[in-house]
Formats: structure tokens, C-alpha cells, sequence
């Protein structure tokens, strides 16, 4: 099926897509997403709505920005991703692109169940990380 999106005109398939059953923090609205990767932008990966052609969100793997990332996710928060199966649920950072501040977000990774097509934005307790940590600062 074709989706007009932030991308371009996307043809995305019905396994494609995740729906976030209950949106993301800002866009709660919009609940049909897929993650699209791009050669001239990897490692960055686009989150792109399907319900909203302004919306796409650049993704990252939060490992690749900070070594020795963690979280722990409680039982409430796999249970709302269907209880995935070990090893089949992908974490992603999100991409803020100030133009004069890029950073990203390790406080509230966005968590997907691959098996199930379903995620959420997890909002961590966590002070080791940032809302804003800095993308240039390295490991």
C-alpha cells in the first residue's frame, strides 16, 4: 500500500507497520508507524507516521551512542508490548535535530515488539541519562 509521508511516496506493507496503541508522548494521536531505513542516512533510521505525512522522527540504536545503555524493563511494560519473545524487541533513541544543539533522547527509548508489530515510548526513571544528551560527545 501506498503511504504519502515526510520521506516521499512510501509503498509499506501491512506487516510494516507498528501501531503505538496509545500514540507518542507529542504525537498521541497518531498510532500507525513504520521504521524505514535510508542508505544516505544510516545509522539513522526514520520512524515515519502513517496517519500523518509532517511526521517522521530520526531513530537511532541507543548503543551506538552510549557502549554500556541499559534498561530495565518491568513486567507492565512487557506486558503492554504483548510479552515479546527474548531477543525480539528492538530499542530505539530518538533524534532531536536542533540545528544548533543535535541530541538524543536515552531517557525515553521507544521500544518495539518484532514480533507483534506493537511499541511504546517507555519514560525511564533512570538519571544516568538525558532527554537531551548530546549527540557529539562520543561514548
Amino acid at each position: 500500500m501506498k503511504h504519502k509521508t515526510k520521506l516521499g511516496i512510501l509503498e509499506i506493507e501491512e506487516e510494516e507497520i507498528i501501531e503505538f496503541k496509545n500514540g507518542l508522548p507529542g504525537f498521541e494521536d497518531l498510532r500507525k508507524f513504520s521504521l524505514i531505513s535510508r542508505a544516505d542516512t544510516e545509522p539513522i533510521k526514520w520512524l515515519i507516521s502513517l496517519e500523518d505525512e509532517k511526521t517522521a522522527l530520526p531513530v537511532i540504536d541507543p548503543w551506538l551512542i552510549v557502549e554500556n545503555y541499559s534498561l530495565n524493563l518491568d513486567d507492565e511494560t512487557v506486558e503492554k508490548l504483548g510479552n515479546p519473545q527474548a531477543g525480539r524487541i528492538l530499542i530505539l533513541a530518538v533524534i532531536d535535530l536542533h540545528p544548533e544543539n543535535v541530541s538524543v533522547n536515552l531517557a525515553a527509548p521507544i521500544i518495539i515488539n518484532l514480533d507483534k508489530a506493537t511499541g511504546i515510548q517507555m519514560i525511564m526513571d533512570d538519571t544516568r541519562y538525558s532527554v537531551k544528551h548530546p549527540l557529539k560527545s562520543g561514548k
